[in-house]
């Protein structure tokens, strides 16, 4: 992610950063710097290095990152999606994408989100979800490790098999396996600790058992 970083930093900047800035702006060594942008010129992304007191870096102006990737439909579609997930989603709202994207071409980005603004108004959850936060941290844990989880939902102590997230209109939720099939709604999950019981039958995915489970909403 720090490289992509980099590279909208470097295309805002209206002059030449030195590798020292760019160390303190990312919390790294500036031998770290060197390397990610050593990376970057190998990816073909023009990065200009001038020596001496004067020096420093910046990515060559006429260097357009949308322009080399994104076709215009492209561009709008991703924006769209971004759009959504901004409203949806704190985790997406603090990445920034969309500031991002606006260092690129701020006019087209401007007049896009405004238009998304005023025809497409997102009214799906009270809260946004945060696929971040220690809960959501901890099932993924389990998820990648095939392991049991003991939640707390409300006054019940559960031990469940974590499958899969689902978002639906009532928010986040989790998708797992009791003694049956189990949707519960993420907000209502105040705790989760790990165990060592581990999981290694088929499975019913959430598409494939649709309305035949117990909901906990």
């Amino acid at each position: 992610m720090r490289l992509l970083d980099l590279v909208f930093y470097l295309l805002k900047s209206n002059s030449k950063v030195t590798v020292k800035e760019l160390a303190e702006r990312f919390n790294v060594s500036t031998k770290t710097i060197r390397r990610d942008l050593d990376k970057l010129s190998v990816l073909g992304i023009p990065v200009l290095i001038y020596r001496g007191p004067s020096g420093g870096v910046e990515i060559d102006k006429n260097y357009i990152i949308a322009k080399h990737i994104l076709r215009r439909s492209d561009y709008d579609s991703l924006l769209l999606a971004l759009y959504i997930g901004e409203n949806i989603s704190e985790t997406i709202s603090e990445s920034l994408l969309i500031d991002k994207f606006k260092s690129v071409d701020r006019e087209r980005c401007s007049k896009l989100l405004k238009n998304l603004e005023q025809r497409f108004v997102m009214d799906l959850f009270e809260e946004k979800f945060d696929s971040k936060n220690i809960v959501c941290k901890e099932i993924n844990k389990a998820i990648d490790n095939k392991s049991f989880i003991n939640i707390e939902v409300g006054s019940e102590n559960l031990e469940v098999y974590p499958i899969s997230f689902v978002l639906r209109k009532e928010g986040l939720c989790l998708y797992c396996l009791n003694e049956e099939y189990m949707l519960i709604l993420i907000n209502k999950i105040s705790s989760v600790r790990i165990n060592n019981k581990s999981y290694d039958k088929n499975i019913i995915s959430y598409n494939e058992n649709k309305e035949k489970f117990k909901q906990i909403l």
